[in-house]
């Protein structure tokens, strides 16, 4: 029953090296790298563990592959950051708390001084406009 499930795995991992071309790209540059290093290694037999150009085209090769499995590999998620998030939350709340506190503090000043603020606002206003300030009463009894 595994074999059955097998091919079902390796389906996206042939998808992607079939539609990636830098994959593609690494995969071939691997393939002649080891193909190189086994071309000299055969010629040489006995000098090829001392040979520089076969290790350096060794060196190729491995890291081709290793760059193909990195890009074979599905990207890492983000990591969540929850800490973030509560200092968000904290610093939402507290603004709140502080703007509340603020108004309410406002509110119980503003009454108390509220008909100052507006007769000072109609005495402006009337003489801006040019007019005296009249009492309501006295001009109906005029």
């Amino acid at each position: 029953m595994a074999n059955k499930r097998q091919p079902k795995a390796a389906v996206p991992y042939v998808r992607r090296m079939l539609e990636d071309d830098y994959l593609q790209e690494q995969l071939r540059d691997a393939a002649s790298a080891l193909y190189a290093t086994y071309a000299r290694a055969r010629k040489q037999r006995a000098s090829a563990a001392e040979d520089k150009r076969l290790y350096r085209s060794l060196r190729q090769a491995a890291t081709a592959v290793r760059n193909a499995a990195t890009a074979l590999r599905p990207p890492q998620p983000e990591p969540k950051r929850p800490f973030r998030k509560l200092a968000v939350v904290a610093l939402a709340g507290g603004a709140t708390v502080w703007l509340t506190m603020k108004l309410q503090k406002n509110q119980s000043q503003g009454t108390s001084d509220l008909g100052a603020q507006d007769s000072d606002a109609a005495e402006t206003s009337a003489t801006v406009r040019g007019v005296p300030d009249q009492d309501p009463a006295a001009a109906h009894t005029a």
